[in-house]
């Protein structure tokens, strides 16, 4: 085989936002897919996946988009969602979702921007040649004042001095407004990663994955994670295995998820964008599942 010169394909040298997460943690920003029928336990497991990802200090701010907060407002504590950060499902709520990442971006910014004008400050004043009756030099000093550099040091508002970082659950909006294609849902998922540079990942709670009126199939196709529970029919096991393009056969597949689902409100864990290839399957999220590989033609 005949390699061409100066032909070759070469990263960039940044990529799109991400959140270092530790190895049997999925990969962040996701965009996650629960599906079960109402009562499965899906709210549940969201909720705790978002009360581990807190624990570990991985997200800084979850916004959750529910028209059944007040009734499942327990569940949602598990997550420590502020109540302030909950929504109502509405064809203009993205909108406020978008401005919400815009400002924790610009506030990101001013903080990078401070701490850059903080460290001329200190080598200012830090400088024994100082002349205090030089009278741009005062009007310098008295702009820091006025930062309020004099006082103290900028400090970031989140624990890690890292970009924000966002999660957002939608829970529960099959046939609200949010689903009509002028609010815009489609679009605003495909490209969660890439909003205000900073990204967002999402979780759709769903009591179809297949369902057109629930998710599109451009959605589906974006999935990186999918949290399947127990499905009324085999059909709708088989539509998530045609579309999924899985590395075993579908008798295996079948067989992995009726083992999975013996057990009441368990899930299997689809990841598609795996750390670790051999880590594929889990049972919920705490059991990975060993699968043999078989290329299907």
């Amino acid at each position: 085989m005949k390699t061409i010169k100066n032909m070759e394909i070469k990263p960039p040298a940044k990529q799109a936002f991400t959140i270092e997460t530790d190895d049997d943690f999925i990969k962040l920003h996701t965009l996650s897919i629960f599906s079960s029928r109402r009562g499965g336990g899906k709210s549940v497991a969201t909720a705790n996946l978002i009360r581990m990802a807190k624990e570990k200090n991985y997200y800084d701010k979850v916004y959750l988009i529910t028209p059944t907060y007040g009734s499942n407002k327990e569940i949602w504590n598990l997550a420590m969602i502020d109540e302030e950060d909950v929504y109502e499902p509405s064809k203009f709520v993205l909108k406020d979702i978008r401005k919400n990442i815009q400002n924790e971006k610009d506030e990101w910014d001013d903080y990078i921007s401070r701490k850059e004008r903080y460290k001329e400050y200190q080598k200012l004043v830090n400088n024994k040649n100082l002349n205090l009756e030089d009278k741009d030099l005062l009007k310098q000093l008295m702009l820091y004042q006025d930062l309020g550099f004099y006082d103290a040091k900028p400090k970031w508002k989140y624990k890690n001095e890292v970009p924000p970082r966002l999660g957002l659950i939608l829970d529960d909006c099959m046939g609200t407004d949010l689903l009509l294609p002028s609010a815009g849902l489609t679009r605003f998922v495909i490209a969660h990663r890439h909003h205000s540079e900073i990204g967002i990942s999402v979780f759709m709670l769903v009591q179809s994955y297949c369902a057109r009126e629930s998710l599109s199939r451009a959605i589906r196709e974006q999935t990186t994670n999918l949290m399947l529970f127990k499905l009324v029919q085999e059909k709708q096991l088989q539509k998530v295995y045609e579309e999924s393009d899985l590395p075993i056969s579908y008798d295996d597949f079948i067989k992995m998820a009726t083992e999975v689902h013996k057990e009441p409100y368990h899930f299997l864990l689809m990841d598609f964008a795996p750390k670790d290839p051999s880590k594929r399957f889990r049972n919920c999220f705490n059991q990975y599942i060993p699968y043999t590989e078989q290329k299907i033609t």
